[in-house]
């Protein structure tokens, strides 16, 4: 029987994000947005912000914007749900 070698898959320590894509990354009751373009709506219940050509819907409770710079925001508070449309 012949042995077939494997290669060794080596998978980098941090992964890149496409630069100029949108990204998103959750932590704890955080989520950070990358890539955000402008606010669409915001209440302590529902955030719908815009990036680009996709819309996200954040419903929740005592939800606030941390932080917002040209870059993104941070979304925080008690994140129920997320919607995702184009």
């Amino acid at each position: 029987m012949k042995k077939v070698k494997f290669k060794e898959k080596v998978m980098p320590e941090s992964y890149d994000y496409f630069f100029g894509k949108p990204r998103l990354e959750m932590a704890g009751r955080e989520c950070l947005v990358d890539g955000l373009q402008s606010i669409v709506e915001y209440s302590s219940d529902k955030i719908i912000v815009s990036l680009g050509s996709q819309i996200i819907t954040f419903l929740g409770d005592d939800l606030r914007i941390n932080s917002f710079t040209r870059e993104g925001a941070v979304v925080e508070g008690n994140i129920i749900s997320m919607e995702f449309s184009s």
